[in-house]
């Protein structure tokens, strides 16, 4: 019995870490998710992206809090992602006014003066 729950809790893990995706930096990140008027951002943002465009997005925005800016302090670069992925999280759990706040918390310019070098 304990050998079938550690090969589970392994096989867990495991999906879990194939699932979260990889990025070199935090560009990578955003010019994969963010960037460009067609970019999975503004499908989910505008309301026009899938639940799978929704958690795919999610996961991105996941990465970014364990990451460090080019500069700025940590203090605001942990509130400013914090805050994109609680928007992102609401909006997949399609909560009421949260496309709002995905696009408020994902503005890009109020990031990218305090942190972009």
């Amino acid at each position: 019995m304990k050998t079938t729950s550690l090969k589970f809790a392994g096989l867990l893990c495991l999906t879990f870490a194939l699932a979260a995706p990889a990025f070199a930096d935090i560009s990578s990140m955003m010019k994969e998710s963010m960037k460009g008027e067609t970019s999975l951002y503004k499908k989910v943002a505008t309301g026009k992206g899938s639940d799978d465009d929704a958690q795919k997005l999610l996961a991105y925005v996941k990465t970014l809090p364990a990451e460090s800016p080019e500069k700025g302090d940590a203090a605001s670069w942990k509130e400013k992602t914090d805050k994109l992925v609680k928007a992102t999280e609401d909006v997949a759990a399609k909560k009421p006014g949260a496309l709002q706040e995905l696009q408020t918390a994902g503005n890009c310019k109020a990031c990218h003066s305090v942190h972009k070098g």
